[in-house]
């Protein structure tokens, strides 16, 4: 797995360096202060996963996760942030941030994080979930839009709510299928079509919207 540390503190991205430099398969390919650094060294390399600070000088980590995704739709995105970060906590998953990890994380959360992203989930600490479920009761966006408890069945077919449900639950497209009996492929674009009946954009606003919804 290859990782690019962005955050503006030298101390910070040595710090995960060095727990990431103990783990076997996971190579640390770049370093950025800023989000233009992250994006002239995805012009160069390749990485699987972005360790990405919200707060960073010039492009935040917020923008340089929109940019990131738009722009290299596979390269994953998690965001580095503190408690008290929480009003770019829902901002940073509407623009498709791949997941949330705490600046004091243990190691193990880290790791844990960086492979449930390569595999398509998500991992959220409890606390920035309870932010984000509160952030989403709370917000009037334009891509989430409310509908009746009880039309949710009349939107979606049997078959779409029980892959929901298994999103619901942070599961990757090919666990989905397992579990299924469905090849990854259906799967996708089953996912696709739940998207576009709820009009959200991704698997986190689908998330949060059924999580309120069933």
């Amino acid at each position: 797995m290859n990782v690019i540390i962005a955050d503006d503190q030298p101390i910070v991205r040595e710090g995960l360096k060095m727990i990431l430099s103990l783990h076997e398969g996971i190579n640390v390919i770049g370093e950025a202060s800023h989000g233009e650094e992250v994006l002239q060294l995805l012009s160069q390399t390749e990485p699987d996963v972005v360790l990405m600070d919200i707060r960073m000088p010039g492009m935040d980590g917020i923008e340089a996760t929109k940019a990131v995704k738009t722009q290299y739709p596979s390269v994953k995105v998690i965001i580095l942030t503190t408690f008290h970060d929480n009003e770019y906590i829902f901002t940073g998953l509407k623009n498709g941030a791949d997941g949330y990890i705490l600046k004091d994380a243990d190691s193990d959360e880290i790791i844990a994080s960086l492979q449930a992203a390569c595999e398509g989930n998500m991992m959220l600490n409890p606390k920035i979930t309870l932010k984000v479920v509160k952030a989403f009761n709370e917000m009037n966006t334009e891509t989430v839009k409310e509908q009746p408890r009880e039309e949710l069945t009349a939107i979606l077919t049997p078959r779409e709510l029980e892959v929901a449900k298994h999103i619901m639950e942070g599961k990757s497209n090919k666990s989905i299928g397992a579990a299924l009996f469905l090849t990854e492929g259906t799967v996708k674009n089953y996912v696709s079509r739940i998207l576009e009946k709820l009009e959200v954009t991704n698997r986190t606003e689908l998330t949060l919207y059924l999580q309120k919804m069933m």
